[in-house]
Order: C-alpha cells, then sequence, then structure tokens
C-alpha cells in the first residue's frame, strides 16, 4: 500500500510525476477560513489530476458564529470545485476555540457543505480537544486525528476512534524535499471507501445481531456501561451512568465478531441489554 498525504502551501515545489509513485491518497487545503485562500491549491490539483493522484480536501476553520460558519463552508466548497474540480471529499479541519458553540458551528459548516452536494464529508480535530469540543461526530462521515510520536516514526494511536490517524509531521515522500504529514487507515473504512469504490458506510452493513442492522445516530444506556479503549475491551477508560446519551460513529467487531458501538470517547458495547440505540430525526 502506498502512502496518505496531506499538503499545503508549505509543500510548494513538488515533483508529481515522483509524488503518484507512492501517493495512494492525497488530501490538499484549500484555505485557511475564509480570508486566506492556499496559493499553492490549484497547482496541487493540476499536478494530482495529470498523474492520476486521488485527492480530498480541507479547509481549516476560523468561524465565529454559525452564520459565519456557512458562509466559510460556501467559500470552502467553490474554491474546492471551480473548474469542474471533483474532489472524494471534504474536512472541516477544527483546530482552535474560535466561539462558544463549537459543536454547533461545525455542524453548521457540514449541513451547509452537503446543501452544495458534498457528498462525503469529514470532521479533522486536534487530538487534546477532542473532547472539550464536544462535536457532534455522527454529522461526518470519517474521523480524522493527529498524533505523533516525538521520534517521527513510532505510531502511537490516538485515545479516541477515528477512520484516518495523522500520525507523523515528519515524513518523507518521493516528489517532495523535507517533512510532510502521513496518515494510516485506523477505523473500519477501507482505502476503497475514501477513493469512492466503496461507498457504503460501515456501520449500514448487517452485524450478527440483527437488530442492528441500520445505521443509528444516538445510544442510550440502560445500565451503568463501560467506555473501553478498544473493541476487544481490554482497557476501561470510563463508566457512564444509567440514561447517559452518547452520539455513535460507527458499529465496529471485536476478533470474535462481537459488535460494538464507536461513540465519541470510545467502544461500547451493543448488546441490547444493556444500551439502546435509536436514529435521530
Amino acid at each position: 500500500m502506498g502512502k496518505i498525504v496531506d499538503i499545503s502551501k508549505w509543500q510548494d515545489k513538488v515533483d508529481y510525476k515522483a509524488f503518484a509513485t507512492e501517493t495512494d491518497l492525497a488530501i490538499l487545503r484549500v484555505q485557511d477560513g475564509s480570508t486566506i485562500k492556499d496559493m499553492v491549491y490549484q497547482t496541487h490539483t493540476a499536478g494530482c489530476e495529470q498523474y492520476k493522484v486521488p485527492y480530498g480536501v480541507y479547509a481549516f476553520t476560523r468561524f465565529t458564529s454559525v452564520e459565519d460558519a456557512k458562509v466559510e463552508a460556501r467559500d470552502f466548497y467553490s474554491r474546492a470545485t471551480v473548474g469542474g474540480r471533483k474532489p472524494l471529499f471534504f474536512v472541516a479541519d477544527v483546530e482552535v476555540k474560535t466561539m462558544g458553540d463549537m459543536r454547533a458551528g461545525t455542524n453548521a459548516f457540514i449541513a451547509e457543505l452537503r446543501r452544495l452536494g458534498a457528498k462525503k464529508v469529514g470532521i479533522y480535530v486536534a487530538h487534546h480537544l477532542y473532547n472539550t469540543f464536544n462535536l457532534d461526530y455522527s454529522k461526518a462521515d470519517f474521523v480524522w486525528i493527529p498524533r505523533y510520536a516525538n521520534d517521527g516514526v513510532s505510531v502511537i494511536k490516538p485515545n479516541y476512534p477515528c477512520d484516518l490517524h495523522q500520525y507523523t509531521d515528519k515524513g518523507k515522500i518521493a516528489g517532495i524535499t523535507g517533512n510532510v504529514d502521513l496518515n494510516r487507515l485506523n477505523g473500519t473504512k477501507s482505502l476503497d471507501w475514501f477513493l469512492g469504490k466503496e461507498d457504503v458506510k460501515a456501520v449500514s452493513k448487517p452485524v450478527n445481531q440483527g437488530y442492528y442492522k441500520k445505521k443509528y445516530d444516538r445510544l442510550v444506556s440502560l445500565t451503568d456501561v463501560g467506555v473501553y479503549e478498544d473493541k476487544e475491551f481490554k482497557k476501561e477508560l470510563k463508566r457512564h451512568k444509567k440514561g447517559t446519551k452518547l452520539d455513535i460513529i460507527d458499529i465496529a467487531h471485536s476478533k470474535n465478531g462481537t459488535p460494538r458501538f464507536i461513540t465519541c470517547g470510545g467502544y461500547v458495547t451493543a448488546n441490547r441489554e444493556y444500551v439502546k440505540a435509536y436514529t435521530v430525526k
């Protein structure tokens, strides 16, 4: 498998022919807020298209209100798709607190992208802000989290469930001199899913127990339930009291096929004796 790399104006000199030999997926920055366009974006898209490198796009968010979030999303979509470009997906890069309710702003940003025609939308959230921002991850199609080791080589897994893990900012790739951000698949979604070759969400696939065959957005605990670091339930991170409501991101399976709900914060049982899942209308 090749590499998943995200690049921006900081990588302004790229040998795209060489870049294509090692890259399975590129994620290109379009803007930093509404006022700052990434001036290398069009060059990056042209190079990727010429050498058939699949790419998605991201925008560093700076919105200060719900209405401002909608404006940023419109600018993002317009800049990313000008000239008939069709990115595989769009990502809201949420790394700084710019308004009181980051959840509301991010939801508005995502909703506006979908209204404009974006089929796949992700959230990139800083690791240390995952819980603090309290984002509604169920509104996104995938979650992308950065967490690096000091040596730039070792992999330190995120403490939270995600589909993409940005594991180093000291990576190397053909065609670019200097360090780049490299990413790895970390959830249930395959590379084909990101490339648009597998459009059915993993969460929609039937699982062992027939009562979890559809996508749910929320669950409520019927008893006290544990939240675990991994789907094998080897390490409990915390417990939730009976009646706690949690957002569902996806469904995963243990090694023996037992379904688990992936929630904001970790893995939770999918046993209907302990939790009740329901769709938010």
